[in-house]
């Protein structure tokens, strides 16, 4: 009985661990995951995964590239992000580009925040609820930097990995979906 107690303590505590390990990071899979949308009306969906737009089931044959970023409403560089995805997604959407952000505001005043800011930037790609954090803390592990972009290939391996977001960020992130959509 004693080493059934122990084993199962080891094993609690490699837990962390080994979610560590597997987080996602670029060269590995991407996390697959469903999530409630903010922006249902514009999307045309209540509920929006990932496996939409990569790996080998995806709905959305289009899809070339998808730029995913985590953000907050308390995150000030995240503001600063939403409007810039989405000029990217008005230009490069029909080449293949899709954007996709997830909130990870658990409380209603952050979310409220949110769904403003999806108003004011007339945002019109998904913005996605991970109200528990249940995804976040498989992309980005228990302390969430934010913002955080990962590019995702088609076949859902994740390309790159991009934490913070200032101005040089912007032109190094439109270069890098040029590149995936092999454009000039």
């Amino acid at each position: 009985m004693t080493r059934t107690l122990i084993a199962a303590v080891a094993l609690f505590a490699a837990g962390p661990a080994l979610a560590d390990d597997e987080l996602a990071a670029q060269g590995k899979p991407a996390p697959m995951f469903r999530l409630p949308v903010y922006n249902a009306k514009e999307v045309g969906a209540t509920v929006l995964g990932l496996d939409k737009y990569v790996g080998a089931t995806a709905g959305d044959k289009n899809a070339k590239v998808v730029m995913l970023s985590f953000m907050a409403s308390f995150c000030a560089p995240c503001k600063k992000e939403m409007p810039y995805l989405q000029s990217l997604h008005e230009k490069y959407s029909a080449q293949g580009l899709r954007v996709v952000m997830v909130s990870i505001d658990a409380e209603a005043p952050g979310q409220k925040i949110i769904s403003e800011l999806i108003e004011t930037h007339k945002v019109t790609f998904p913005v996605l609820k991970d109200r528990f954090n249940l995804v976040a803390r498989r992309w980005l592990g228990a302390q969430s930097p934010l913002p955080s972009l990962f590019m995702v290939k088609p076949d859902g391996v994740v390309a790159s990995v991009h934490r913070g977001y200032n101005d040089e960020a912007s032109a190094l992130l439109e270069k890098e979906v040029k590149d995936a959509l092999q454009l000039k």
